[in-house]
Formats: C-alpha cells, structure tokens, sequence
C-alpha cells in the first residue's frame, strides 16, 4: 500500500509534464531554431538496493553493530540547469537499519540479557541532489558527482531479534563449584517505532552515470548516505553497552532510474 501511494505521488504529474513537452517540442519547432533542443525538465522512476548500518559517527566508531540490507523504490524528477549540472528531486521509499548487540540487566533478579536485534526501518525518504558532470559524454556516457541533502520520516520500525537469558553469574556450567548455571535462547520480532524517532536527515555524496539508449536515459547512482541527527529516542539505563546508544544510520545506496 505504502509504495502503491509513493508511486503514485511521484507520477501524478506525468500528463501535465507530457503535455507541457507537446507545447514545448511545438513552439520550438515554429522558431526552427531547435532541432537538437531537449526539454531541461525529466522523470521517471528509480529502484535500488541499500546496505545500511548503525554508527556513531562518520565511518567509524561501530561498536556492537552490523549492517542490514534493504530496497528503495520511487520516482525522480531531474532539472537541467547548465550543460555540466542538474539538480534532481527523489521521493523514495527505503529501507535503512543495522544489527545491534545490546547487554542489559534484568530489572527483575539482575541477571543479564543479550539481545541481538536485526533493525529494519520503513523511511518515506526525500533527497534533493545536485549532479555535476561533463558537458559532452564520454563514449556515450555522462559521469557525474552527486552531492546533496535528504530528509526522511519513519513509518515504522520492525526488530527481528534472539534475546539470551543469562541464568546465574556465567552463561555456561561451573564444574568447580558445582553450580547449574545455564543460558537459554529465545527468537522473535516486535515493533520498536517508539523507539525511534520520525524525522531523520542525511547528507549524500558519490557518483552517477547518465546513459541515453534511444529517447530515454538510464541514471545509475552509487551514493553514502551520512546520517546527520541520532535517530534512537532516550536512554536506557539497563542497557550496559552505553557507548552504543547514540546511534545514526548511514547507508550506501545502489540505484538505477529511467526517463521517460
């Protein structure tokens, strides 16, 4: 339902634009000034994958986290300003995230908890790119540099997590002293929307390629998506790994768009 609705946000504008095109392409042609004249306005939609992972700060600094994998799928409008820069709007929906190791104490009998939680958050995601690239292809292909900032809102957040009780001082049977000290394992998923917060923004960098095949181009994107805010709400004062409670999802993002 909810990529039903991006989707159709992001295309509902399509007759206008192709309408404005038939007025454009007439008028040029009545000038007779024009036969090379493309319009500076484009679109179409954009699909890609993403790898996406807790950090604390830029690259570094990821203690007790892993990274996750997720799609993002949408639409794209792009803006010819000069012949070496577009500027280009997105609205996708993407799936961001990382794997995170929390040890807690049990605020019952104080014994340990691990908890081992595969995050996967639901963004409605909204970039606003610059592209800078050469004025002439080279064999047929544009290379650009992408750069610029996005803002994204949390629809939802979904953990998949095994949680590890700790029963006793150690996690496995003590022979010398003759204690049953045990652990025991148990697996689930819960929603954790709470947990973050609704409005994420993020800083894009990398590289693009244009490649014209007939009357319509493919955009390829390679990006880093720098998470610029914390996105976990509050602090937990069981949690005992409190260097990894302040937390920002970085992504690379792996994308491919079509005009059309």
């Amino acid at each position: 339902m909810l990529l039903t609705m991006l989707l159709a946000v992001c295309f509902a504008a399509a007759p206008a634009l192709a309408q404005d095109e038939s007025s454009s392409a007439s008028s040029d042609d009545s000038s007779g000034s024009g036969s090379g004249f493309s319009l500076p306005l484009e679109y179409g939609p954009k699909i890609g994958l993403t790898s996406s992972g807790f950090y604390q700060g830029f690259m570094g600094d990821r203690d007790h986290t892993g990274s996750v994998t997720g799609v993002a799928i949408g639409g794209f409008a792009t803006y010819s300003l000069l012949d070496f820069l577009d500027v280009s709007a997105e609205l996708l929906y993407m799936q961001q995230g990382g794997t995170r190791v929390e040890l807690k104490e049990s605020v019952v009998d104080g014994s340990n908890i691990a908890i081992t939680g595969n995050v996967k958050l639901h963004n409605v995601e909204f970039p606003v790119l610059l592209r800078a690239g050469l004025p002439t292809p080279i064999m047929g292909i544009r290379p650009q540099l992408v750069i610029g900032p996005s803002i994204g809102f949390n629809v939802a957040a979904v953990q998949s997590q095994d949680i590890t009780y700790f029963v006793g001082d150690v996690a496995i049977d003590d022979e010398r002293t003759g204690r049953n000290q045990f652990s025991r394992t148990a697996s689930g998923s819960e929603n954790v929307r709470s947990e973050y917060r609704s409005m994420q923004y993020g800083l894009n960098i990398g590289l693009g390629a244009e490649i014209p095949t007939g009357s319509n181009t493919f955009l390829f994107d390679v990006r880093y998506r720098y998470g610029i805010n914390p996105i976990n709400n509050g602090f937990d004062p069981n949690d005992l790994l409190r260097d990894a409670t302040d937390l920002r999802s970085n992504s690379f993002i792996f994308s491919v768009g079509l005009t059309l």
